[in-house]
């Protein structure tokens, strides 16, 4: 933000607290960034928190999790675990109903209308009937093996499943190839030309087959560099017929990040002229949403193709998240604001959500780090007390630089905002006591510590002959400021929340220092909510 050059006098400008990531190329150019918080109306508002809600199993991690909206299910894939979870007598119960032959890396689910249930892991495909509770596999010759496909040479690498107009499909990756299996049977899967597609504009590798949401017929497949656009036409000899004079340009990086909702589709987009990317698409026209700051961020990752993301709704609000796992980041993009965020877990480490499920009113998610179905809810994010494995997330804003367009120095003389206080906060007392005679120091057999000079050593005096009496607030907010371009902050001051019922909601920090490039980073810690507005500072030259 530049401020107009001008007098003495004292003068009060906006500082802009509410607000996503805008940060530059570089430092120098902004640093600013919003940690685990979204805006709504024009407030700054806590994001999602979680909780453990159930252990599926030890020493693995989450690769993928559905809900079942016919059966009242969410299937969950931890390790080389699928897990049946309902919700009976209040409670969420887990049973294991197959093992997958890997125990890592992302899996897909999709679902027939024949209680058929089909898993992928790249290399083999799975179906659980939950009708039956049989559990399938294709590879032949197993106890409950079925070959696949039925007739013919057998399909490789499995990975995207999806289901269109009763049938599943599967794009087979390292190939060109997608395939269909029979009307509502995920067991039979002929090979010949009424169930076998291939990707036609460009050389490529087929990632996913994805049924656009609100199109009804239309079928989108992904490869690595484009992507084509194809009609269920319900024709004997193939089903689908590709669009002649539409197709985009741009493949996925992974197909763990196409994530389908409502009109549209989002995936992170990649082809063999154009870095990576965040697209969306209505299916008529694409449009790019990250901007130059991200790009250039993802630009520098070292393997993007580690990552995962999703859609869901917080509140009214369109969320897209996605995480690249080895490069310790995670970003959010809400439609509503048109903003970006960035989330995290406890320690400032990439979010641990794999996939979000939507069942019994609540959101669930399996967890990249670990075997746990997390409840997934902004009413984690503002609980008095750490209970219950909720863990303290941490929230912070880092504001735009402020500068002189004359790059003179100037004096903040305060900053104040306006937000929530009165909530419930926790105040603990403690008494350093006072009145203390030092002691000397001997050892076990009695013999007293001496200097080489002969001093005797004991313990520090307290000069302070009354108890002081401190009072510390599990609410609180620190302030901390750059005066280098955000390369640096200084040490933080802090101001602890009201407590309950005392509703004053200025918040004021005093005689901030002289500096001609500044930049503040708030942090808002506690276990309570937050709700922030805009604030202003007041500065001289």
């Amino acid at each position: 933000m530049a401020l107009p050059s001008g007098t003495q006098q004292i003068q009060h400008l906006p500082i802009k607290i509410v607000g996503g990531n805008h940060f530059g190329r570089y430092p120098k150019i902004s640093i600013e960034q919003t940690f685990n918080m979204i805006i709504s109306d024009e407030t700054l508002i806590d994001y999602s928190g979680y909780k453990n809600v159930l252990t599926l199993a030890e020493d693995a991690t989450g690769r993928g999790a559905y809900v079942s909206s016919i059966r009242d299910i969410i299937i969950a894939v931890v390790g080389n675990t699928v897990y049946k979870i309902s919700f009976i007598a209040g409670d969420l119960v887990s049973v294991p109903v197959g093992v997958l032959a890997t125990s890592t890396g992302q899996v897909f689910i999709a679902e027939n209308n024949a209680n058929q249930i089909a898993i992928t892991d790249y290399v083999n495909l799975y179906i659980y009937n939950y009708g039956t509770e049989d559990f399938f596999t294709s590879n032949a010759g197993g106890p409950l093996g079925f070959p696949f496909p039925t007739t013919g040479a057998p399909y490789v690498n499995p990975g995207f499943v999806s289901f269109q107009n009763g049938r599943f499909i599967i794009a087979l990756t390292n190939t060109s190839t997608w395939i269909l299996s029979d009307f509502n049977n995920g067991l039979s899967w002929p090979a010949d030309a009424a169930h076998t597609g291939s990707l036609q504009t460009k050389p490529d590798f087929v990632q996913a087959a994805v049924p656009f949401p609100g199109r009804g017929n239309t079928l989108f497949v992904i490869g690595n560099n484009v992507i084509e656009s194809w009609v269920d036409v319900g024709s004997a000899k193939f089903p689908y017929q590709k669009a002649t004079s539409f197709n985009i340009d741009y493949g996925v990086i992974n197909p763990s990040t196409i994530s389908p909702l409502e009109n549209f589709i989002v995936w992170l987009s990649i082809n063999e002229q154009s870095g990576l990317a965040i697209m969306v698409t209505d299916g008529g026209s694409i449009r790019t949403i990250s901007t130059d700051g991200i790009n250039f961020k993802l630009g520098k990752l070292n393997n993007p193709e580690n990552c995962t993301g999703f859609l869901f709704r917080q509140d009214g609000h369109l969320l897209y998240q996605f995480t690249f796992i080895e490069d310790n980041l995670s970003y959010v993009y809400d439609f509503t604001s048109q903003m970006f965020f960035t989330v995290t877990d406890e320690h400032l480490n990439y979010h641990i959500a794999r996939d979000v499920v939507f069942f019994n009113n609540t959101y669930y998610f399996v967890s990249i780090n670990d075997g746990n179905l997390y409840e997934f809810s902004t009413n984690f994010s503002y609980l008095q007390y750490a209970e219950d494995n909720i863990k303290q997330m941490p929230r912070i804003r880092i504001t735009p630089p402020v500068r002189f367009p004359n790059n003179r120095y100037f004096v903040t003389k305060k900053l104040q905002f306006l937000m929530e206080n009165g909530q419930p906060n926790n105040i603990q007392t403690f008494i350093h006591q006072g009145n203390v005679v030092a002691e000397t120091i001997a050892t076990e057999s009695g013999i007293i510590l001496a200097t080489e000079d002969g001093d005797q050593i004991g313990t520090e005096e307290v000069i302070s002959a009354d108890d002081t009496i401190y009072q510390v607030a599990s609410e609180r907010i620190l302030l901390s400021k750059s005066i280098d371009g955000g390369e640096n902050f200084g040490s933080s001051i802090n101001q602890d929340m009201n407590p309950t019922g005392k509703r004053r909601g200025l918040i004021e920090f005093q005689r901030l220092g002289m500096q001609n490039d500044l930049t503040y980073k708030i942090e808002f810690n506690g276990f309570g909510r937050f709700v922030v507005g805009d604030g202003i500072i007041e500065v001289y030259q």
